[in-house]
């Protein structure tokens, strides 16, 4: 069942310059997983587009980012049917930034919530029981670059190490003999030191495996031309990728990404 050795293969071409890989159909008889992550940016939670795009991909988990009370009840309304399993968290009193959610089509268990360091944004570890076995899932939302401890250009010059501090302090509390993906908006973009902590600890970040330099963030410009890729999905060797995407939908600055993963082996067997 395992592609051995794509996830080098794949850094290599990246290196060389050559193709990306090409999204490939699920193999027959192996469990898949379709996963979400999107920052719904705290603010109008009224906004219709960013209500559709949530569900738009019907993804089998949705994580987000940046959510409220408000906006809690309008997804609940919304999405009962489809997304039976929904938790959320709010940093009270001072919701928006802070909050996050989960939706799933398969149960969910609370594992802890992380507050960020410093009163920074926080990270939610969750376990969702598929039919074919637990995976966890860490929700993460790392500090903006100008929300630091400081004035605008100190926070700025210091988030690269700001960033390593709140990815260890998260990931340290994550199980880990359990398939994990990690994931949410990073502010940070490929290469970032929270990115690069991950992979030096072999977890593979989906989207420039498939689409590499595809942005998931737009500024308020004209034409929306300052952009970054600064949401991201990473998933370790339980997992084999076969597609990752943004999809261009809703009112936020950020875009859904939807990555679609595999499972790697057996995950009621020992891993190979």
């Amino acid at each position: 069942m395992r592609r051995v050795g794509f996830v080098v293969c794949a850094l290599a071409a990246a290196a060389c310059g050559e193709r990306p890989l090409e999204p490939r159909e699920p193999t027959p008889g192996v469990p898949h997983y379709e996963i979400q992550s999107y920052n719904v940016e705290a603010g109008d939670h009224g906004d219709p587009g960013t209500i559709a795009a949530v569900g738009k991909n019907h993804s089998d988990v949705v994580c987000l980012q940046e959510t409220t009370p408000e906006f809690e009840a309008v997804l609940r309304a919304e999405y009962a049917a489809e997304y039976p399993y929904q938790i959320y968290q709010h940093n009270e009193p001072d919701p928006g930034a802070a909050g996050l959610a989960v939706l799933s089509k398969f149960p969910v268990v609370d594992s802890g919530w992380h507050p960020g360091p410093k009163g920074w944004h926080p990270a939610w570890h969750v376990i969702v029981d598929t039919p074919d076995g637990k995976l966890q899932i860490l929700n993460l939302h790392l500090r903006s670059k100008h929300d630091g401890n400081g004035d605008v250009v100190s926070s700025y010059l210091s988030s690269s190490d700001d960033h390593l501090y709140e990815i260890e302090l998260f990931v340290e509390q994550c199980d880990n003999g359990l398939p994990t993906v990690v994931l949410g908006d990073f502010n940070e973009g490929v290469g970032g030191v929270a990115v690069d902590y991950l992979e030096d600890r072999g977890y593979t970040n989906a989207l420039p495996l498939y689409r590499p330099g595809q942005f998931t963030w737009r500024g308020n410009s004209v034409a929306n031309q300052f952009t970054q890729t600064l949401d991201h999905v990473l998933f370790d060797s339980a997992f084999e990728p076969l597609n990752a995407w943004v999809t261009n939908a809703g009112g936020s600055d950020h875009l859904p990404l939807i990555v679609h993963l595999e499972q790697a082996y057996d995950w009621d067997a020992a891993p190979p």
